[in-house]
């Protein structure tokens, strides 16, 4: 697809934007056939994305983002006017008992979008004030998802501004997601770009944020744990490390091992120490998945769960999309670099010999080789 189709596009989403809001500027919103059409849209672009169909991605999530704008209007509209009835405002600030009133002026509409935010985010969250939910619909006409799927089309075709301008408003709007790990995503995209355009700053900033609610990384104690037993020239400190340690937050592995290549000329003990928790990281999902497939297997050394996980062709295609044994051969490479020669040559001496990939497995050789000349 070329970019000035991607500029037509846009071009005209933004007209048919403006042209929604001029035609309803005096007149009465019409009630959505479908108040869950904006999420149909939404997962139509999705999948478009993911078949790499763009210019169809970008016009589905912009008629998404339409869609929810309709919507909230609609919503906005019907309620305030429902709550400026005189029954209603005899009535104490409360939905509770606020409804009654609604059942019986039999104004479906509200009640229906009451009942429906009620049951998407519970009763309790609105601490049964019309006023708050009021504030939460309207806070709703943003729709960070859709801006996402913009925004990293625009990335592939190379139109970084654009690309920006969409990922920072899924960011600003980041609490609107209804899955809350989505916005590591909107961090991982940016940080893309970030790289491409070689503003440093942002790169790291973007890649901090994804850690921000990463508890081992902040997590001083495990930290200095997990370095003394890198550094400790025991003949079973390699083992141990991996015996000792672990680390469940999956979704900061790639931000470890891009941190890692980032502070790498500037910064060895940061390079050495995100790396680790990558390694940590994936040798624990792997661990815990093999773990829960035969609940019998017990880890006795890092070759013999590398043997194991060969058997799961998922567990190998994961690590191959997510360059995990890369992950590996790094994380030898700045144990060495820092000095603990014995613990990275039996790490390169594992992978060597038993990583379930040929090619990783025969740099790791390489670089053993280098080593032990």
């Amino acid at each position: 697809m070329k970019t000035k189709n991607i500029k037509a596009n846009i071009l005209i989403f933004i007209i048919s934007l403006c042209t929604f809001f001029f035609v309803f500027a005096d007149e009465k919103p019409k009630k959505p056939l479908s108040l869950n059409n904006d999420i149909r849209l939404l997962r139509d672009a999705r999948d478009e994305y993911r078949s790499g169909n763009y210019g169809e991605a970008l016009r589905l999530a912009g008629e998404a983002k339409i869609e929810r704008k309709d919507q909230i209007i609609w919503e906005l509209y019907t309620l305030q006017n429902s709550f400026k009835s005189f029954e209603v405002k005899k009535a104490a600030d409360e939905l509770s008992a606020i409804i009654p009133i609604l059942e019986q002026r039999q104004e479906y509409d509200s009640l229906e979008i009451i009942r429906r935010y009620e049951m998407k985010m519970s009763v309790s969250y609105f601490n049964d004030s019309p006023s708050r939910l009021i504030t939460y619909i309207s806070e709703r006409k943003d729709f960070p998802e859709a801006d996402w799927i913009i925004g990293n089309v625009y990335k592939y075709e190379g139109e970084y501004s654009l690309a920006k301008e969409y990922l920072l408003a899924a960011w600003h709007n980041a609490a609107l997601l209804d899955i809350h790990d989505e916005q590591y995503d909107i961090l991982y995209s940016l940080a893309d770009i970030a790289c491409i355009e070689k503003d440093n700053e942002s790169y790291e900033t973007d890649l901090l944020l994804i850690l921000s609610d990463d508890d081992d990384f902040k997590n001083t104690d495990l930290n200095d744990a997990m370095l003394l037993t890198i550094r400790n020239k025991q003949a079973d400190s390699m083992e141990n490390f991996f015996k000792l340690f672990r680390s469940r937050n999956f979704r900061s592995i790639t931000a470890y091992f891009k941190l890692a290549d980032y502070y790498s000329p500037v910064d060895k003990d940061k390079a050495l120490k995100a790396c680790a928790l990558g390694v940590l990281t994936c040798f624990t999902k792997m661990y815990m998945t093999v773990k829960q497939r035969d609940p019998e297997y017990e880890y006795t050394q890092l070759h013999s769960l590398f043997e194991e996980i060969s058997k799961y062709q998922d567990i190998l295609d994961w690590a191959d999309k997510n360059k995990i044994w890369e992950g590996f051969i790094d994380f030898a490479a700045y144990v060495y670099e820092d000095g603990n020669t014995d613990f990275s040559k039996k790490l390169y001496t594992a992978l060597a010999g038993y990583l379930p990939d040929e090619y990783c497995k025969n740099k790791a050789e390489k670089e053993l080789g280098k080593i032990t000349q």
